[in-house]
């Protein structure tokens, strides 16, 4: 527990900002990208279109607003973003036909987009360094399993009213955060340091493990759990589900703090390479034993990576001046290959998927292993040296008695 609060200047109250609006903007995203297009879409044979173009606007509309957003007020984009969207899904429930539909779902997605990097371009700002692996491990640690639980257990009860009720709930209470913050949000630290202005080798060396990371995870290991469902029964499927839901949360707390502990690249390496073992023992074993061990592996480190590459990375590499570019890159890779895989069929065997997987991975490491590190490494010595004296003084007093 030490560990988790020791250099953390963040106050209690923007944690649970944080988690409270993530987990929000994680129910708004599922209501639009997987609830609505099967109520508004009349023909089944559009939906998987409409999904994935719901996600390339969204990717497109991050490249192209982050061109201005990092002069603007984050709160007051965030809090607009949150009206469209209340006002478009009023419209998109009254709308008599598709067209119109489909012109409420896009500009759905387009306010989307600038309220989830309005939030986080936030979070770069109330952070510092030091404590984001640890703060966005708590978000995901908190956040992830209420999300699970909405899109699991509350959705799909849910008919095309109660869809369009959650998202303006969800709407209304990231207005009520935002405008209940009061006092100032950002922190004064060393913000415009010169070793928070990476050169543009670093920003790329980091951006091949994600892009890599983020098609396979939508296209070749979309394409194996497609498999591995159509061999087991669909309560076991569920519960594979179930731990792999598991091995995230952990995997998010987990690894935001060795992020902070051990830096960067050592825990990017070792959840690349988890992600390939994982991914590597599925291909080979396919008893009930080994791919329950494999989901919640492969749950562990997704987790890891998608805190560490949501939250930390972009915000590391990012400075005053271009953290929203910063963060539009790492949200737009993911969403403009989610909606690749949505519309990408592949047909492969588990063997070749995961030979490919795991030939994926070396490359990522690879980039990782000659990039610069990106945390200050007197914070994680101090860090050290405080455990260690820890565990002197329990020794010395175990010994006194």
């Amino acid at each position: 527990m030490s560990l988790i609060k020791y250099g953390v200047r963040i106050t209690k109250r923007y944690v649970l900002e944080s988690i409270l609006l993530f987990w929000f903007f994680l129910t708004l995203y599922f209501v639009f990208s997987s609830l609505i297009p099967g109520y508004v879409i009349s023909s089944s044979d559009y939906r998987p279109v409409t999904q994935a173009s719901f996600n390339f606007v969204i990717a497109i509309t991050l490249i192209l607003s982050s061109v201005y957003l990092d002069r603007t007020n984050k709160l007051v984009l965030i809090r607009t973003s949150s009206i469209i969207t209340i006002l478009m899904t009023i419209l998109l429930f009254f709308a008599p036909n598709d067209i119109l539909r489909m012109a409420a779902l896009i500009v759905i997605g387009m306010s989307f987009s600038l309220g989830i990097l309005g939030f986080f371009t936030h979070f770069w700002e109330i952070t510092v360094p030091e404590e984001r692996g640890r703060i966005s491990g708590l978000i995901g640690f908190v956040a992830l399993p209420f999300n699970f639980i909405t899109a699991n257990l509350v959705a799909p009860g849910l008919d095309f009213l109660g869809a369009t009720i959650l998202s303006i709930i969800s709407s209304l209470g990231i207005i009520v955060i935002v405008s209940l913050k009061s006092e100032k949000a950002v922190l004064t630290t060393e913000k415009n340091e010169e070793r928070n202005y990476f050169e543009k080798r670093t920003i790329f060396l980091y951006s091949i493990p994600w892009v890599l990371f983020s098609l396979i995870n939508w296209t070749l290991a979309r394409n194996a759990s497609v498999i591995v469902s159509q061999q087991v029964s669909s309560s076991f499927y569920f519960s594979l589900l179930g731990l792999q839901i598991l091995g995230g949360i952990f995997g998010s707390i987990i690894g935001g703090i060795a992020a902070d502990f051990f830096g960067r690249r050592l825990s990017l390496g070792f959840s690349i390479t988890l992600y390939g073992i994982s991914t590597a023992l599925l291909g080979v074993f396919t008893s009930k034993e080994v791919l329950s061990f494999v989901y919640a592996l492969n749950g562990l480190s997704w987790g890891f990576l998608f805190i560490l590459y949501i939250f930390v990375v972009w915000s590391d590499l990012a400075n005053k001046d271009n953290c929203a570019k910063m963060y539009s890159i790492g949200l737009a890779t993911y969403y403009l290959t989610l909606g690749i895989g949505l519309l990408m069929q592949i047909y492969l065997s588990i063997a070749i998927s995961s030979l490919l997987i795991c030939l994926t991975v070396f490359i990522s490491n690879i980039s990782i292993l000659i990039a610069p590190e990106l945390l200050s490494p007197y914070f994680r010595e101090r860090m050290k040296m405080r455990l260690h004296m820890k565990a002197v003084k329990k020794i010395s007093k175990q010994s006194k008695n």
